[in-house]
């Protein structure tokens, strides 16, 4: 890597000595008569992980954290963004509680002790980063699940207040009873407040427990109930990715097998659902499930790709725990009762769960992936046999999705190809040199064995730099799409300030604003513009020799031609900080339209967005006059997508 990082230092520091000079003359040869390789259809996709505060927080609508009090440790006990509220002389003792819980998977609740003769007394709810993000004239649905078991029995006051104390909103739900009971209100503020609290008082003296505090806003994506963040959910819609691989990544093995992902953990009333700690050390609430993951997969058009545990931990995390003998059962029967949850019919018991959660017809699951990114040890390749072989004989119309290991290696790829997965996912994080060295990485790739799906993979940074190089390896993944068929760049979301992963990340938002990357840009201009016929072609300087600095493309090419519509998208990747000159000559498509549309990003090397400047670097789109022959003026540092049209 050392050799490599000196090559291409070296090349870009005579490409820019060189810039001032004409451009570099580059001819581009598509050919239309010869074969071209088939795209897969879900080639563009996502990966989402609850890192980095993607769901609760993020993702996930509700507003109240910690609304069901089951946060726990020293940097998150239960009353974690929680505060008292007393006045006017009454006076409020919170304790987290377990004695006599609403529901065995949610045990934690909070019991008050309220005291004084007059005034009120209760909690208030802080949000995410000290305060909840309101909306003039927006409607926020309020629930609470609430008993009392001491003193005489007196409404709920619910309000919505600025910092200041003002009040925004305000409503009343009836008096507990001594039994749990779910108690709700609409609440709809005066003005805009970033920083709202929700405030919960009573005004009658004794004793009440409270559970389940929820503030959640009525407009979320596609309008859902227990729904998404709606500008979230639309900037991933807007990549129209045709996959969607959830929940993980690292959380679905858990640092051990205590807090590995359990699917029937999310799924059901989410008072219900078993709250757990997360690899990346913080609470997850599972509001946000794998029947919200599933439905947002059918609200967005996307194939769902359920990544489950195979009864091993994370291998960067002690104890590194196995499981074995009996023991082993229980991961593998869920496998199996995954796909009747997800396609059985309303009679299964697993189906029933669905119907009742609101979607009685089947989600239609096509493919399961097994474990994630393992490490190459004797219990793994032990057990994962188990799990493919108890999934192929229950389900064989499942695609198996296996793992090829940790890096570029794929250490576990013939493991995989033993095991006759349909598919296997191979993950790799590296410096942006690594990916223009390798953008043919699989132009030599054996087609026999399980096609390939590049599950996780990010250049380290978010310049544009970074996204170009992104960008040049795609367009070798393009070339080879008829066996690498999946892709999703990793990981999706970062939430400012509560980020854990700070290498690279695809969206990055707080409560009042969505930063998308230069990485995002190029995801988003290659999944929308993919045609469903690879058109062969060649890149060459003016001597004849192909358009390459070592191994690295000074320009790479990837020409898709979508024949039912007669549109090609022909995609450009100049990394280099020298202008080129492209002289484009398609061949054996028939006539080209004269008119088609440019969609170029181009910057310095090193720009990116910010929350200051969150639109910096983007696409600009401009028409362009073109034909079966023409030049293009290619410039430095630039990701461009040309929109043409066939006549017919």
């Amino acid at each position: 890597m050392k050799h490599l990082t000196f090559l291409f230092t070296a090349t870009l520091a005579g490409l820019i000595s060189a810039a001032a000079a004409d451009p570099t003359p580059v001819h581009v040869t598509i050919h239309g008569d010869q074969p071209g390789k088939p795209v897969s259809p879900l080639l563009y996709g996502i990966f989402f992980e609850d890192i980095n505060y993607a769901a609760d927080g993020g993702l996930y609508a509700e507003l109240v954290q910690n609304r069901s009090f089951e946060y726990y440790g020293p940097k998150q006990p239960s009353l974690f963004a929680w505060e008292t509220v007393e006045r006017q002389g009454m006076t409020c003792k919170p304790k987290a509680n377990i004695a006599q819980p609403m529901h065995v998977n949610n045990p934690t609740y909070v019991t008050l002790i309220l005291t004084g003769t007059s005034g009120e007394a209760g909690l208030a709810n802080l949000g995410y980063d000290g305060g909840l993000p309101l909306k003039q004239g927006a409607t926020y649905d309020f629930s609470i699940h609430a008993r009392r078991t001491k003193g005489e029995p007196a409404p709920l006051r619910v309000a919505l207040e600025a910092p200041d104390g003002t009040v925004l909103g305000r409503a009343e739900v009836p008096a507990p009873g001594t039994a749990w009971k779910k108690l709700t209100a609409t609440l709809t503020p005066t003005r805009d407040e970033p920083l709202a609290r929700l405030v919960v008082t009573c005004a009658s003296p004794g004793e009440l427990h409270l559970d389940m505090v929820s503030l959640f806003p009525r407009d979320t994506f596609k309008g859902r109930p227990n729904g998404l963040r709606k500008d979230l959910a639309q900037a991933i819609a807007d990549l129209q990715p045709k996959t969607v691989r959830f929940p993980g990544g690292c959380i679905v093995h858990g640092n051990g097998l205590a807090n590995a992902y359990r699917w029937k953990d999310t799924v059901g009333d989410v008072a219900q659902r078993r709250p757990n700690n997360n690899r990346w050390g913080y609470h997850q609430t599972y509001g946000l499930g794998y029947f919200e993951y599933m439905q947002f997969c059918e609200d967005i058009g996307a194939t769902p790709v359920p990544i489950l545990p195979v009864g091993v931990s994370c291998g960067f995390h002690a104890p590194f725990q196995v499981a074995v003998g009996e023991a082993l059962q229980p991961w593998i029967q869920d496998v199996i009762d995954l796909v009747e949850f997800a396609n059985g019919p309303v009679s299964s018991k697993w189906g029933r769960v669905r119907a009742d959660m609101g979607h009685p017809a089947p989600f239609g699951l096509k493919m399961i992936g097994l474990g994630n990114e393992e490490h190459d040890t004797e219990a793994f390749r032990r057990i994962f046999p188990l799990f493919a072989d108890a999934l192929r004989a229950q389900h064989p119309e499942i695609q198996i999705v296996g793992t090829s290991g940790l890096g570029e290696g794929v250490p576990l790829f013939d493991l995989m190809k033993q095991c006759r997965t349909a598919i296997s996912d191979e993950h790799y994080y590296n410096k942006p040199e690594w990916f223009l060295e390798n953008h043919q990485r699989f132009d030599t790739w054996p087609r026999t064995g399980p096609k390939i799906y590049v599950g996780e993979y990010a250049a380290r940074g978010n310049s544009l730099f970074n996204a170009l190089a992104e960008a040049a390896y795609l367009t070798g993944i393009e070339r080879n799409a008829d066996h690498v068929i999946m892709t999703a760049y990793a990981p999706l979301l970062a939430r400012y300030k509560f980020t854990q992963w700070n290498q690279a990340n695809l969206i990055h938002f707080n409560d009042a604003q969505v930063v998308l990357t230069p990485n995002y840009h190029v995801q988003r201009l290659f999944g929308n513009h993919l045609g469903n016929r690879y058109l062969p072609n060649t890149v060459t300087l003016a001597d004849g020799s192909p358009a390459l600095s070592g191994n690295i493309p000074l320009l790479a090419v990837s020409p898709t031609l979508a024949e039912s519509a007669g549109r090609i998208y022909l995609k450009l990747v100049n990394p280099t900080e020298n202008p080129l000159s492209a002289r484009i000559e398609f061949k054996g498509l028939g006539k080209i339209q004269t008119q088609a549309e440019a969609t170029v990003m181009a910057g310095a090397r090193e720009a990116a967005n910010n929350q200051k400047q969150p639109d910096f670097i983007a696409p600009v789109s401009s028409p362009l006059a073109v034909g079966s022959t023409f030049t293009y003026a290619v410039p430095p540092m630039s990701v461009q997508i040309i929109n043409l049209r066939t006549e017919k």
